[in-house]
């Protein structure tokens, strides 16, 4: 029987799956190595199906409630021309759930709320340096020198994951894709750029695109744009004002809009693209790791987010409804072809003519029982 669980990492795939072992009845603690206030810099979109995956843990208003709505993509070439308006609407009418747009660190806060709220136990500053176990139970092995006992070990530590090498020490690590992903804040839609509410507009050069979404009350704006590159990121990374000298000579045109948001940001950060493709090993008798630890998504997949929370809805109906190890091999089957089909795609791995609409139908009955 499974009566505690322990999760190290304390992100969105680690909250959502504390939320979802508290719905299947199981006591769980959460080790996070960050401090409660620090904050996640970065921003995503929430398709249908990691609404989905919300709205099976019962966690979907709160989450409604730090977001906003994305209705649909323009994409304007150099001269002006529109040449991309695609709505975003869920390809499910019924349910009816379109896409959201949320800050990583306001969707991390709301999962962590409601896990807390429903009992969750919630440590910050602790860092988990890895584990071992036994055939009655798991221990996850801190940098203080302690320990946290339970009867399964969850990893939802990132794309360093330090569970994903106690399951398997020659696991690979994500690749680097050969980009990297600029993320910026500007607080508010400068006078000369056409403001772009509930909408992702971008604006493409030659061999650049710079896209944002303001936010409908705030008028504040959110943007990233890509730039390949052979080489990652050093350590620490430029700061905001060399990223925008360096972002402003790729847009010389000063009266464009792209030229005039980067101007105007307050804050500019990057992170490399690395793409976890195949990982052999998921899971051991008690340990098994979830979201960017076991199948680290590039951005281009605008999913990376939605496969983490359903990965934690499916890995609670797996654990509530099937005994270890029985439920982490499920698990792994329940998940595996889907999401490296996801990233496949994302990466050129695969080919498809299918629209990216085939993995937004994703649904979680939670009231499925797994066998």
């Amino acid at each position: 029987m499974i009566r505690h669980a322990i999760v190290a990492g304390g992100g969105i795939a680690g909250h959502a799956a504390a939320i979802a072992l508290r719905k299947a009845g199981i006591d769980v603690t959460v080790l996070e190595q960050r401090h409660a206030e620090d904050g996640l810099g970065s921003f995503m979109r929430l398709n249908p199906n990691g609404l989905d995956a919300l709205a099976a843990l019962d966690v979907l208003d709160p989450v409604m409630n730090v977001s906003f709505p994305m209705t649909h993509v323009e994409a304007y070439g150099p001269d002006g021309t529109l040449l991309v308006n695609r709505p975003l609407s869920d390809p499910v009418p019924e349910r009816g759930l379109g896409a959201r747009f949320v800050t990583w660190t306001n969707l991390e806060q709301a999962l962590r709320a409601e896990a807390v709220r429903r009992g969750a136990s919630v440590r910050h500053a602790v860092r988990v340096t890895g584990a071992t176990g036994a055939d009655d139970g798991v221990a996850a092995l801190l940098a203080d020198g302690g320990r946290v006992d339970g009867d399964v070990l969850i990893g939802a530590d990132g794309t360093r994951s330090v569970i994903r090498a106690a399951i398997d020490d020659e696991a690979p690590a994500p690749e680097y894709c050969g980009s990297r992903t600029v993320y910026g804040y500007t607080p508010k839609t400068p006078a000369d750029v056409p403001p772009a509410p509930a909408q992702l507009r971008a604006y493409r050069g030659e061999g650049r695109l710079l896209a944002h979404i303001d936010d409908p009350v705030t008028g504040e704006q959110y943007w990233f744009t890509n730039l390949k590159t052979p080489d990652q990121l050093p350590e620490p990374g430029p700061s905001t004002d060399e990223w925008r000298d360096q972002l402003l000579a790729l847009w010389p045109d000063a009266d464009a809009p792209a030229a005039g948001i980067i101007a105007a940001a307050s804050s500019i950060r990057a992170a490399d693209d690395k793409a976890l493709h195949h990982l052999p090993r998921w899971h051991t008798d008690r340990l098994v790791v979830i979201g960017d630890a076991a199948h680290a998504a590039p951005p281009a997949t605008e999913q990376g987010g939605a496969i983490a929370l359903e990965d934690a809805a499916v890995l609670g109906q797996c654990l509530r409804d099937l005994e270890l190890p029985l439920a982490l091999a499920r698990f792994e089957q329940l998940r595996r072809d889907r999401v490296e089909k996801i990233i496949g795609f994302a990466t050129g791995r695969l080919t498809t003519t299918e629209s990216p609409n085939w993995s937004y139908h994703h649904h979680i009955d939670w009231s499925r029982q797994i066998r």
